[in-house]
């Protein structure tokens, strides 16, 4: 038997080696022209793109550390780290209070329910006794059920062991987190140098730590406001760096237990890890509503990465940009590169929370130790005035982005307020534009304009299969899958 292609006739190798069209569906994306240049030019490499925050795990400062090992006093360890345990799953797992309406919904539910377990038509044949006793059965379901259903919230009150149990249990965790946001205001506006910060909630300070970091020398004035007195009397111990007689790391630093009356404007407003305290949905967003005012730059929210942190992140985002007075306008700087309904939220059905990711070492009293811990937290940054920035229209990663075998998979927040999926490969979308999504992680901005769906041809060659015939092989092209 000879298995040659000579014993195959001509127009079977034609058919055998005809190209088949398979079509694709490709969507247009095109580099910011900027970027495209310093790229040509080799002043930017794809993997060092300007879209890229180049955050590694944080560290607590070192004075900050030893402070905190000095405050902890004579409080045994092994009980405050397991207490650091059990504070961080609370508040991980915590509600915001129900509001009203919420409650009667959920009665109304209830009484449902047991208007079909326990119908009033029993009532009848019972005698006065037995009439008092069912109702008394029905009442105790009601509210068993409605505690069942229900977040029994209450504030938390901060004393001294408290108030040393979040400083080492969340102090690394929230430095961290705000680290990362401030970061990406220093780097996309090169030119804001604060001179006041103001923190609504301030706890034991994370957010001054973090803050003056970066802004050390132009920030004159740091105005902390915390109910619990403990919480300020811990921050300024550790700005003393745990010696009561020592001065303080910072100048200007002041403490109040309530909002100030006075309508003094702050170029960095904050409130991180805050709005859970507040009793009411009228509450939150009259506290939001006074910091905005207070706001003379930006107005950064953060609270946990959890579905209903991210839910009070975009109410508090919802209120500013619902604002029409001219002195109040303002725009979302991050994460968002719109000021359109948040498309995560805005689908019931979709339980997934807008939130992003930081690795950190947590301070840990037993032993020395380099453990990473990942923190989750939703946010957003506003901005004083209409939008500036030519970048704020590049789509956010919101997810981490999945490197495969010759694509990258990018999933992204984009200027038009929705959600879209990329896969970018360098047949379709070019080398550089590849090479950037591929070293894109989640959080980092893509230097892209996405354009619409269209179809692309590509040719392929078919796979062959052979078939046994007296005299030859017959090769046959296989069906396409």
């Amino acid at each position: 038997m000879n298995l040659s292609m000579k014993n195959i006739t001509k127009p079977l190798q034609l058919m055998i080696f005809k190209q088949l069209k398979r079509y694709t569906s490709k969507i247009a994306v095109e580099i910011d022209g900027n970027v495209m240049q310093k790229i040509n030019n080799d002043e930017v490499k794809p993997r060092q793109h300007p879209g890229i925050i180049k955050f590694n795990r944080t560290l607590l400062p070192a004075n900050i550390e030893k402070a905190l090992e000095k405050s902890v006093g004579d409080f045994p360890i092994k009980t405050l780290m397991e207490d650091c345990k059990k504070l961080n799953q609370f508040i991980a797992s915590r509600h915001p209070p129900a509001e009203a309406e919420e409650i009667n919904v959920k009665m109304k539910k209830i009484m449902d329910e047991i208007e079909t377990i326990m119908p009033h038509e029993q009532i009848t044949n019972l005698s006065e006794q037995e009439r008092k006793q069912w109702q008394q059965r029905r009442e105790q379901m009601l509210q068993r059920r409605i505690r069942e259903r229900t977040f029994a919230w209450k504030p938390v009150q901060y004393g001294q062991y408290e108030s040393i149990v979040y400083a080492v249990g969340r102090g690394a965790h929230e430095y961290g987190v705000l680290m990362r946001i401030l970061q990406e205001i220093k780097k996309r506006d090169t030119e804001f140098k604060p001179q006041s910060y103001f923190d609504f909630g301030s706890g034991v300070g994370t957010g001054m730590w973090a803050a003056s970091n970066l802004w050390k020398e132009s920030i004159f004035e740091y105005f902390n406001v915390d109910s619990s007195s403990h919480m300020n009397e811990l921050s300024e111990l550790i700005l003393r760096d745990g010696n009561e007689n020592q001065q303080m790391t910072l100048r200007n630093v002041f403490y109040r237990q309530f909002l100030p009356g006075l309508e003094t404007k702050y170029d960095l407003v904050l409130c991180s890890h805050s709005l859970f305290e507040l009793a009411s949905s009228e509450d939150r967003l009259n506290v939001i509503l006074n910091l905005w005012k207070k706001c003379d730059g930006y107005l950064i929210i953060v609270e946990e990465g959890t579905r209903r942190g991210s839910q009070l992140v975009n109410e508090a985002r919802d209120l500013i940009l619902s604002l029409e007075e001219h002195s109040l306008v303002g725009h979302v700087f991050a994460p968002c590169p719109h000021d359109n309904i948040c498309p995560r939220l805005s689908n019931s059905e979709d339980r997934t929370p807008c939130n992003f990711e930081i690795n950190f070492v947590p301070t840990n009293l037993n032993k020395k130790t380099n453990r990473t811990a990942t923190a989750r937290f939703s946010y957003v940054v506003l901005k004083k005035g209409l939008p500036e920035d030519n970048t704020r229209a590049w789509p956010r990663l919101v997810r981490p982005t999945l490197v495969r075998s010759k694509h990258a998979i990018c999933r992204m927040c984009t200027s038009e307020g929705t959600l879209q999926e990329i896969i970018f490969t360098e047949s379709k979308h070019g080398r550089p534009a590849y090479r950037c999504a591929k070293a894109s992680r989640w959080g980092d901005r893509l230097p892209i304009t996405i354009g619409e769906h269209f179809e692309t041809i590509t040719k392929t060659k078919p796979k062959i299969k052979s078939t046994m015939t007296d005299n030859a092989v017959v090769q046959q092209p296989l069906k396409e899958e």
